[in-house]
């Protein structure tokens, strides 16, 4: 009888284990399918021992408050991409061997995440001053962390984003962007975790570029928004420099201040939202769908009244843009004074609100997608 219901139904004749392995090899969108398949198949899923092996996608936002009344007055969070229940990642990073409370978190990646901390004690050659920060990169799920060595930056001000493939290498850069005192790239200086070492490489984009705030690191380039530039694009060994085009949001091709630009990394593309300024009641999403010819594809565009309720909001100053799915149609902003966190579904066409922050928030959310696997050495 056994027989004859494994060949009419082969799956059934598959251990647990080898599903698992199976599944690990899916996309992720096809994995969390699956759990429909059946109560047992959904169980299997979710065990936490399978966990580790299944891919994973987005689990939440970190973020910081700020309370002058309070000590520390700095405090992080974790917020579930559901907005419900206990947070998925502990935000303490008791982990560490440094003072949680002089963490700060600046990018994350495919897993890592990037901080800084400040050595409190005084450094004498520093006249009686305190030591710059330093950086270190750790994965909150499994609890592994390094401290970077120091760049030539001491302690001043550089923009600096994380790159982080999983798929393609283990091994991870940070990139900083030195900047002249118009704020202007000069160079970057990059780490390479597989050399150990910091590079310095002069800046070939043969323009005066000046950077905004989103990056994404894809098929072994670092993508930074830009001003004036579009999409500014670096290699990690400093040898290819370019420039990406995007499409135009006035004649001079410039943000301004009431203006702004996005771009993320979602179902393996580079994505770019703006407001430009022949409408600026409306938001416009666009995929790049050849990087050699620079062809931009209008996928989407929604009104700002429909998104918020309001129609006459500034674009990073009422309302951010957070992220985009990195698995589907979905893109995640922070809205008003209580930083709502909400999403816009573009398929169907709906908003929904996830949580509301706070107005302690300081509005800087960094999306988390878990990495089980070994990516850093234990810290030292």
């Amino acid at each position: 009888m056994e027989a004859a219901s494994a060949r009419r139904n082969p799956a059934a004749s598959l251990t647990d284990d080898l599903i698992v392995e199976i599944l690990s090899r899916l996309p992720v969108r096809s994995v969390c399918r699956f759990k429909c398949v059946s109560r047992s198949w959904r169980n299997l899923i979710s065990h936490p021992a399978h966990r580790k092996k299944l891919p994973h996608t987005l689990a939440g936002f970190f973020h910081t408050s700020l309370n002058s009344t309070r000590f520390p007055n700095r405090a992080r969070h974790f917020t579930n991409v559901t907005g419900k229940g206990p947070p998925l990642i502990f935000p303490s990073f008791s982990f560490l061997a440094v003072p949680s409370d002089d963490v700060i978190l600046v990018d994350s990646c495919n897993g890592l995440l990037l901080c800084t901390f400040r050595c409190l004690k005084p450094c004498a050659h520093e006249g009686g001053g305190y030591s710059p920060f330093h950086y270190v990169v750790c994965n909150p799920a499994t609890k592994k962390w390094v401290v970077l060595p120091d760049s030539s930056g001491d302690g001043e001000y550089r923009i600096v984003c994380l790159g982080f493939d999983p798929a393609v290498s283990s091994h991870f850069h940070v990139v900083e962007y030195v900047l002249d005192e118009g704020q202007f790239v000069t160079g970057v200086e990059i780490y390479s975790s597989k050399a150990g070492a910091w590079s310095f490489k002069g800046s070939e984009w043969g323009s005066d570029v000046m950077l905004h705030d989103s990056s994404v690191f894809l098929n072994g380039f670092m993508h930074r928004a830009t001003f004036c530039d579009g999409v500014a694009v670096v290699d990690m060994e400093g040898k290819i420099w370019r420039t990406i085009p995007v499409p135009s949001d006035g004649e001079s091709g410039c943000i301004h201040q009431s203006q702004g630009r996005f771009i993320h990394l979602s179902q393996g593309r580079l994505y770019f939202l703006n407001v430009d300024d022949d409408d600026a009641s409306k938001l416009s999403i666009w995929t790049l769908e050849d990087h050699d010819t620079h062809q931009w594809i209008l996928k989407h565009s929604v009104g700002i009244l429909f998104l918020f309720g309001q129609g006459n909001l500034e674009f990073d100053l009422d309302y951010t843009v957070v992220t985009c799915h990195p698995e589907c149609n979905l893109i995640y902003f922070v809205y008003g004074r209580d930083n709502t966190l909400m999403a816009y579904e573009m398929d169907r066409k709906e908003v929904c609100v996830i949580r509301n922050l706070g107005d302690e928030c300081l509005e800087f959310c960094l999306p988390y997608v878990p990495w089980f696997e070994e990516a850093l050495a234990d810290g030292q």
